[in-house]
């Protein structure tokens, strides 16, 4: 896992203060992280001309002035036989004093300065962004959000420094930003890069060291999330060998109005190592042809280890009613989805269950995982903010801390592009994880309920509810971009996603 931050300019400035970096030796480095980035980008190309052109565009800070310092390392630089050509748009006259000397030192060196836009992208193979960095927040005007489309409109691969210009915007949907191939962020990993509204704009991320390792640079600050990588999957472990199916615990999973929902979860828990998958409410499964490996119930199983409800319940308050009391008792571990979060008594269960999750009961651990529109209806059933999906998806992060420091120990798993998995332990410190690997594959009714499948299917097994949710999301997501490469992202399918994760531990 990789720290993640709101904010990484008191990283800077403990760097600079003490640590003794100076702000020339902090540029020097953020410049030749760029032009590792440009160099990467010519070497994977075919160069077949005498000159190759860098088009730079600067803004008056810092961050213009790792693009001067960019363009100063750039001069006189060739690809083979070809001469790199950076030129600089100076969108913003110089202000910070690290961009003023930055400029007088590129001018000195001889570095071509172009006013017209149209004139230094001609022919620019490379567009390097380095005009606003990671904390402009503000609302963009007419001129620059004009010179940012034009930017976007050109055809060369496009690298941003730090974070893509006026990502803000897009986050909050008040503008559009750069759009990045390719996004070289400085000294440590920025939670902005990872919120659903940046995934359209930040291409691949690459974090650059600022001259000193990760663990010195962060290592005075706590994180405020963790990024989710690809070694961090630890799939169902079946390695011992005197086991039977009840060793792998049992899975319940509560059928509805809407039937299919349910058997596509309890098909992913079935897959993803449960010993026992039962479909409860059976008579709402009856006209469905099942999974011959998936058991009917009327009632939960006295052998169940983990419950699985909401997915295609029906949102009538009489659907609720049978499962209320064993959710509030909390002495089996549940995966709450989708129509429960219109239940008037949810709010009640997830006190109880809380209070019991810190009392010790491993029986009330549970997981939630509502997209967007569901969670503002939970937020509104809690009474904790009447607010939209839209304006979740704005705060993503804020939303979910506010939901799980209601409700401690109970996690939250936040669906969307980029998932977040969060909770406030025992020891009240919020956690939060970032899950970056899914594909748009997963835009399909039904690779939700596999979620919860999944989810389900590792309490069943014992994991506890954060490991679980951890697991369960990364499992999907990796399973996601496997499909990606080998099934159309529009004619995807849920069962397709379920049978990618069988195949996991081919790749993991």
């Amino acid at each position: 896992m990789k720290p993640l931050f709101v904010d990484t300019r008191p990283l800077d400035g403990r760097a600079r203060t003490e640590l003794c970096l100076t702000s020339d030796i902090l540029m020097e480095n953020a410049a030749a992280a760029l032009e590792e980035s440009v160099m990467r980008f010519f070497g994977a190309s075919c160069c077949c001309s005498e000159s190759v052109r860098v088009m730079i565009v600067c803004g008056s800070g810092d961050n213009g002035a790792d693009g001067l310092v960019l363009a100063r390392r750039l001069k006189g630089k060739a690809i083979g036989s070809a001469l790199i050509e950076p030129c600089v748009l100076q969108f913003l006259p110089p202000k910070s004093e690290g961009c003023k000397l930055q400029f007088d030192r590129a001018k000195k060196i001889g570095v071509k300065f172009i006013a017209d836009i149209a004139e230094a992208a001609s022919g620019a193979a490379v567009i390097v962004d380095c005009l606003f960095g990671s904390g402009f927040h503000g609302t963009l005007d007419g001129k620059t959000q004009k010179l940012i489309e034009s930017l976007n409109s050109l055809s060369g691969y496009k690298i941003a420094c730090d974070v893509p210009s006026a990502l803000d915007c897009a986050i909050k949907g008040s503008g559009v930003p750069f759009a990045a191939d390719e996004t070289v962020t400085m000294g440590a990993g920025k939670i902005q890069l990872y919120l659903d509204g940046a995934k359209d704009y930040t291409g691949k991320i690459y974090t650059a060291s600022l001259g000193i390792s990760d663990a010195v640079f962060e290592g005075a600050f706590k994180p405020d999330a963790f990024l989710l990588e690809k070694a961090n999957l630890k799939l169902p472990s079946r390695k011992k060998l005197n086991v039977h199916k009840g060793s792998f615990g049992h899975a319940a999973v509560v059928c509805g109005t809407k039937p299919g929902a349910a058997i596509i979860a309890a098909s992913a828990a079935m897959h993803f190592g449960a010993g026992l998958v039962t479909l409860v409410n059976a008579s709402a499964a009856s006209s469905f042809s099942l999974p011959y490996e998936l058991m009917l119930s009327d009632k939960v199983p006295e052998t169940a280890t983990a419950l699985a409800i909401g997915m295609g319940l029906g949102r009538e308050q009489q659907n609720f009613a049978p499962y209320l009391e064993l959710l509030k008792d909390g002495e089996m571990p549940a995966v709450i989805d989708a129509d429960l979060f219109y239940c008037k008594s949810l709010p009640q269960i997830l006190e109880a269950r809380s209070k019991k999750c810190a009392q010790g009961n491993k029986g009330a651990a549970t997981i939630l995982t509502p997209h967007p529109k569901e969670f503002a209806e939970l937020l509104k059933n809690c009474d904790l903010a009447d607010v939209s999906a839209a304006d979740i998806q704005k705060d993503r992060l804020g939303y979910a801390k506010m939901f799980c420091e209601a409700y401690k120990n109970i996690v939250l798993v936040l669906k969307g592009a980029t998932p977040i998995i969060s909770v406030f332990s025992e020891d009240s410190a919020f956690e939060a994880f970032f899950n970056p690997h899914g594909s748009p594959v997963l835009a399909k009714g039904g690779s939700g309920d596999v979620l919860s499948g999944l989810s389900a299917a590792l309490l069943a097994q014992g994991l506890s509810a954060k490991d679980a949710a951890i697991q369960a999301s990364l499992a999907h997501a990796l399973a996601s971009a496997r499909a990606e490469q080998k099934v159309s992202s529009y004619a995807f399918t849920p069962s397709e996603l379920i049978e990618e994760i069988s195949l996991l531990e081919k790749e993991f």
